[in-house]
């Protein structure tokens, strides 16, 4: 019978979801590792053999072999596809498949990416400028080109008659570039899917960063919750098998929009400093807060995880206090709530506090985990109805502990 497994992120992205995925594929030998949303927007770092290696666009099963699907949810840049793999060069060991299906970023996109970031000013969302906005865009209003369209080009221009002279010619050259740069890749993969019995699915961005669900308009330009992965993959719910949730053991977000749990300056630099948090995809230094555990179980719940992965608490192993954020209360009112309200920035955070665990627990077992740490694991697990499944302690496959 076929067998699904998901993997997303429960906060503003940057949580590790890469390392997961990798660790997984390694694990449970899948047939398929398939990508369900976004653009090279996203950014996941995988170690593997001593090295540090970034991918945007690309299935992070791409080092490893399987047949890796950028699916139809997804919005292509075939430039950076190319860019990625040359990158990668020889270590690429897995198959890559992008879907007929998936829409092109064109460089019309970018630019009115960047024109719209300027317009707002102030009011900027803070972008990575790549044009995935504008492509989903033009999905939406119907006018988008897919990479299926590279495959017979005369015909597609026909959907482009409106099209001035000179704009219509640029499309031309610009589709001709693309066939000759993915063309190869571009596949129907319905008889993939069908075919293949365990399939992980990837997601990039987080929860909080949905364009419905997240901090809009502080958000991303595609769904990212587990359910519209199956609609950028094409598969039947039916089949899930596993769903996991990646949790950093503090939070992180890039960009503005409120962030209850932030981080006084000097404790944010600690963390950023320990934690090496700066953007895969953007270089920016990542804006710093401790655990919110009422985000996380809205984004549990969003998504129906089964099992829960938690990375870097080894970055706290100096801290005198841990502070969890387990309820919220109105800044007006002082009304108290556990769950998610429409506008987060009118509440304030209420913190419980653990004391520090003093050790050195990176790259160490669970079995030696100071016995403070794991009454904060064991507050983490009550508080929010899941188990943690995953333990991560180091940047590297083997600084990951499986608990259950």
């Amino acid at each position: 019978m076929k067998k699904i497994d998901l993997v997303v992120g429960l906060q503003w992205g940057d949580e590790g979801k890469g390392k997961i995925v990798d660790l997984l594929i390694s694990r449970n030998k899948y047939d398929v590792v398939m990508r369900g949303n976004g653009g090279n927007n996203a950014g996941h770092s995988i170690s593997f053999n001593d090295k540090t290696f970034s991918v945007h666009s690309l299935p992070s099963g791409i080092l490893q072999e399987c047949i890796n699907i950028i699916g139809p949810g997804c919005v292509v840049n075939p430039k950076a596809i190319v860019s990625e793999l040359d990158n990668l060069g020889d270590y690429v060991s897995g198959e890559l498949v992008i879907s007929d299906r998936c829409p092109l970023i064109l460089e019309k996109h970018i630019i009115e990416d960047k024109k719209l970031e300027d317009k707002k000013a102030h009011n900027s969302v803070g972008t990575t400028l790549k044009g995935i906005g504008p492509a989903y865009a033009a999905l939406k209003n119907r006018t988008a080109v897919f990479a299926g369209d590279l495959l017979d080009i005369e015909k597609t221009l026909k959907r482009f008659d409106f099209l001035e002279t000179e704009e219509k010619e640029s499309l031309i050259i610009e589709l001709t570039l693309y066939k000759k740069l993915i063309g190869k890749y571009i596949k129907n993969i319905s008889p993939i899917v069908y075919d293949a019995k365990n399939i992980l699915v990837e997601g990039a961005q987080a929860t909080m960063l949905d364009n419905l669900y997240g901090t809009y308009p502080y958000v991303t330009s595609s769904n990212t919750i587990v359910s519209s992965l199956l609609t950028g993959t094409g598969l039947n719910y039916k089949y899930i098998n596993k769903v996991y949730g990646v949790t950093k053991f503090y939070t992180t977000r890039v960009g503005n929009g409120p962030f209850i749990t932030e981080m006084g300056e000097d404790t944010a630099k600690t963390v950023q400093k320990i934690g090496k948090e700066i953007g895969v995809s953007t270089g920016r230094i990542r804006r710093c807060g401790w655990i919110d555990l009422v985000q996380l179980k809205y984004a549990i719940g969003l998504n129906g995880i089964t099992d829960l992965c938690m990375m870097k608490s080894d970055v706290m192993d100096d801290f005198e206090e841990i502070q969890l954020c387990n309820s919220y209360n109105e800044i007006n009112t002082q009304n108290n709530i556990k769950y998610i309200p429409f506008d987060i920035s009118k509440y304030k955070p209420n913190y419980v506090s653990f004391n520090g665990w003093h050790s050195d627990t990176f790259n160490k077992p669970l079995n030696s985990s100071p016995d403070e740490l794991n009454t904060i694991f064991k507050y983490i697990e009550k508080e929010l109805d899941v188990h943690l499944t995953f333990i991560s302690t180091g940047p590297a496959r083997e600084a990951t502990v499986f608990v259950h």
